[in-house]
């Protein structure tokens, strides 16, 4: 297994689960009010350390009583948490507002820009995994001498970074050409960009090169109505197969099958 340095958000998720679809106006029921732990940084490196790699999680949390027992569950699920900062002030939720059909409103507080991540030294390790639109300098440098960097497509101004695949939801680039996605993910990821790999639901996932593009069929397809951290635990998966040797065919098939099969096990559990 692999040392992995992971770089994202863990999240305190209040999750509403609406009755009926929003609606301008309207007053409208929910039938369950949720808070979990959620975010890029979470459900990304919790699906690696599942697999059995060592995930070292470069995050910033508040030294308040949310931040102290997502900290707490952080070292029970087995993150490495020598590089999350703790800072002063209050744990903000991120509210998500679940539709019955699935979709999702995400509301965050506005105006209040969330610190860079940063590390206190530079950071080494078999492959890295970037959910984050701010990175420090010292950070940047040291994805350098990573061998594998994956970022997530930042949809917002981002710092630019070194990365060999850039992993995104087709739904972000509605009507876009995927060469032209191609060409906004050369932008922050530089000339060391291999792989474009855009997952589309239950949809064909795109793996493009620049020239050629090709598509894999997921094997296993459900429908569940909350799909929140689906595209954080495909991304950990593909990853753990690159480690393992595997295709991008092979781990993008492999990370889809077990996509659905978490998806499943968490209605179930609901």
């Amino acid at each position: 297994m692999g040392t992995i340095i992971v770089v994202g958000h863990v999240n305190h998720d209040r999750v509403w689960s609406l009755a009926s679809p929003l609606t301008s106006g309207a007053r409208i029921p929910y039938s369950d009010r949720t808070v979990r732990l959620g975010g890029g940084g979470f459900h990304t490196g919790a699906q690696l350390v599942k697999l059995g790699n060592d995930v070292r999680l470069v995050s910033n949390l508040m030294d308040d009583d949310h931040g102290q027992a997502a900290l707490a569950t952080l070292k029970t699920i087995g993150f490495d948490l020598r590089y999350v900062t703790m800072l002063a002030g209050e744990t903000l939720f991120t509210e998500i507002l679940l539709e019955p059909n699935g979709e999702r409103t995400i509301l965050n507080t506005g105006g209040q820009m969330r610190p860079p991540f940063a590390v206190p030294e530079p950071v080494a390790g078999d492959a890295a995994y970037l959910n984050a639109l701010v990175l420090n300098d010292g950070l940047v440098a040291s994805l350098t001498t990573i061998p594998l960097v994956l970022s997530q497509f930042p949809l917002r101004s981002a710092s630019p970074r070194p990365a060999d695949i850039v992993v995104g939801s087709r739904a972000d680039f509605p009507g876009e050409d995927t060469h032209r996605v191609w060409e906004r993910a050369a932008l922050i990821a530089g000339p060391r960009l291999k792989t474009l790999v855009l997952t589309d639901g239950t949809r064909p996932i795109s793996l493009y090169d620049g020239s050629v593009l090709r598509h894999v069929t997921p094997l296993r397809q459900v429908s569940v109505p909350d799909t929140i951290g689906a595209g954080d635990c495909f991304t950990g998966i593909f990853l753990h197969g690159l480690l393992q040797g595997l295709s991008l065919e092979a781990s993008a098939e492999q990370a889809s099958q077990a996509t659905a099969e978490w998806l499943s096990q968490r209605h179930l559990a609901a």
